[in-house]
């Protein structure tokens, strides 16, 4: 079963939740990924999240957490990192894969060199690669801007509750303020204590799980309606 079959736990129709991502599409939105879940299907949802290879769309991804293996593995099947539409950040590798025209055109990043902690400096290249797009040819059209931030345990486990939340409600602003759609990873069970804490942030959470012989499967979480639903295939 599809996304597009997905339906809320105990409606009989698919209508209720295809009208919700339909908004969060055409609105923009910021999405926690959660499960316990092996870095295989983390890698799995992002690639699925990023957008189809053959979509319009303006990639960023931003990985934090040395444990979380290649970024580059984590674009879709057939978008290369030296694509044009592709931002690349990887903080622990120190490596970056920035559009030509950014390059070309002098966009300031942030260097080790800063004041800013490796937070602050994250948060900065992402608000450069959204602007940067935001003003390339004519705008950013709704849900074209794709982001991924990978992970929100990493912060969790080195910076206090309060600057992860200010991480990323800096960042879910830029992302509403274009009308992109962003998820970040957080790869510990739904019934976490961070996610808890962190998912009132978001406008809606995607649990993920992996049973043995099964697809990845995922369910919604839909804070606004107080709504979930049933488990899907990813």
């Amino acid at each position: 079963m599809s996304l597009q079959r997905a339906r809320f736990r105990g409606d009989p129709s698919t209508h209720e939740f295809q009208e919700v991502l339909k908004r969060l599409k055409h609105d923009g939105c910021n999405l926690l990924v959660t499960g316990a879940v092996s870095e295989d299907v983390t890698v799995e949802a992002t690639r699925t999240l990023l957008g189809a290879p053959n979509a319009e769309r303006k990639r960023v991804v931003a990985l934090a957490d040395p444990s979380a293996g290649n970024v580059y593995e984590r674009l879709p099947p057939g978008v290369d990192s030296d694509d044009s539409d592709v931002w690349i950040i990887d903080q622990d590798a120190c490596q970056r894969s920035v559009p030509k025209a950014a390059e070309s055109g002098g966009v300031s990043l942030p260097t080790d060199e800063t004041d800013r902690s490796a937070l602050g400096r994250l948060r900065e290249e992402v608000v450069v690669a959204i602007d940067f797009f935001a003003d390339a040819d004519s705008g950013l059209d709704s849900s074209e801007l794709r982001l991924s931030v990978s992970s929100l345990g990493r912060m969790a486990h080195e910076y206090d509750p309060d600057r992860v939340a200010r991480f990323v409600r800096s960042v879910s602003a830029m992302v509403k303020g274009v009308r992109g759609m962003a998820h970040y990873h957080l790869p510990r069970p739904d019934d976490d204590e961070v996610v808890d804490r962190l998912s009132p942030l978001f406008d809606a959470r995607i649990e993920l799980r992996k049973r043995d012989g099964l697809p990845t499967e995922q369910r919604w979480h839909v804070p606004e309606c107080d709504q979930r639903t049933d488990w899907v295939r990813l």
